[in-house]
C-alpha cells in the first residue's frame, strides 16, 4: 500500500496538482499518516528540474566517496569483522545516494548530519575528504533548505494562521 500511495503522490505532482491539493484529495486513503510523510519526503518537479546540476553534483561527490570505502572495505580481502564494520558506511551510502536521486528529504538530511558528524573521524580529515565532506554538508544543506524547508515553513505559517481564527 506504500509504494502504491508514493506512485500516486508522485503521479499527481507530476500532473501539476499541490501538496495540499494532493491531500485533500487523497485524505480517505491515509493510513498512519503515510500521507503526510510522503508529501513532507517528495520535492515538486519543477524543483527538482531547476536544482538538478546541484543534486547531481551532490550525487557524484558521494558516489566517489563511496565507490572508495567500499575499495577500501573490500581490500581486506577475506571475510572478517573489520571488513563487515568497514562496509557499513559505503551500506548508508548506497541508501543515501538512493533518496538523494529520487529527490527525497530524508536523504538531503541524513547526508547533511552523517557527513558533518563524519569529519569526528581522522580519515575523513585527509586530503580530498577534508574538501568533500564539507562540501557535501553545504550541498545537502543548500538542497533541503530550497527543495523542502521553504514549503515547511510556509505550510507552518499557514496552519498557525489557520488555528488563530
Amino acid at each position: 500500500m506504500a509504494a502504491f500511495l508514493e506512485d500516486k503522490i508522485e503521479e499527481l505532482l507530476n500532473k501539476g496538482y499541490s501538496k495540499e491539493k494532493i491531500r485533500e484529495k487523497l485524505k480517505g486513503e491515509d493510513e498512519d499518516g503515510e500521507l503526510d510523510f510522503y508529501l513532507r519526503n517528495m520535492a515538486y518537479p519543477a524543483d527538482k528540474m531547476k536544482y538538478q546540476f546541484v543534486n547531481l553534483s551532490l550525487f557524484f561527490i558521494l558516489l566517489f566517496i563511496t565507490l572508495k570505502k567500499l575499495y577500501f572495505a573490500l581490500s581486506f580481502g577475506q571475510l572478517s569483522i573489520v571488513m563487515l564494520l568497514a562496509l557499513v558506511v559505503p551500506t548508508v551510502n548506497l541508501y543515501i545516494l538512493r533518496e538523494i536521486m529520487r529527490y527525497r528529504r530524508i536523504g538531503y538530511l541524513f547526508c547533511m548530519v552523517l557527513s558533518a558528524l563524519s569529519l569526528v573521524n581522522a580519515e575523513n580529515r585527509a586530503f580530498p575528504e577534508i574538501i568533500l565532506v564539507p562540501t557535501m554538508v553545504f550541498l545537502s544543506a543548500f538542497l533541503y533548505t530550497k527543495l523542502f524547508w521553504q514549503y515547511e515553513k510556509d505550510g507552518k505559517q499557514k496552519q498557525g494562521k489557520g488555528r488563530a481564527t
